[in-house]
C-alpha cells in the first residue's frame, strides 16, 4: 500500500513539475523522469548532477585542495592546543 502511495505521489509531483518552464524543457529533452526519480530537483541533487559533469582531473585537483586544507586545519588546531597546554 505504501508503494502505491509513493507511486501516486511521484506521479503527482511529475505532473506538477511538468507545468513549469524547466519541467517543459526537461520533458522536451527526455530527462524529466530521470530527474524526478533520482531526486535531482533539490539543491543537493543539482550539485551532485553538476559534480558528475566535472572531468576526473579537476575532481582530483579539488580533492587534493580539500585534503591540503584539512591537513592545515588539523595542524593549526593541534599547534594551538599545544601552545595553550604549554602556557597553562
Amino acid at each position: 500500500m505504501a508503494a502505491r502511495w509513493d507511486a501516486r505521489v511521484r506521479e503527482a509531483e511529475l505532473a506538477r513539475f511538468a507545468t513549469t518552464v524547466p519541467g517543459r524543457i526537461l520533458i522536451a529533452l527526455g530527462l524529466s523522469n530521470l530527474l524526478v526519480w533520482r531526486g535531482l530537483l533539490t539543491k543537493r541533487g543539482a550539485a551532485s548532477f553538476a559534480w558528475a559533469l566535472v572531468p576526473a582531473p579537476i575532481k582530483l585537483m579539488a580533492g587534493g585542495i580539500v585534503a591540503a586544507w584539512v591537513i592545515v586545519a588539523v595542524a593549526t588546531t593541534t599547534l594551538a592546543f599545544a601552545v595553550l597546554v604549554h602556557l597553562a
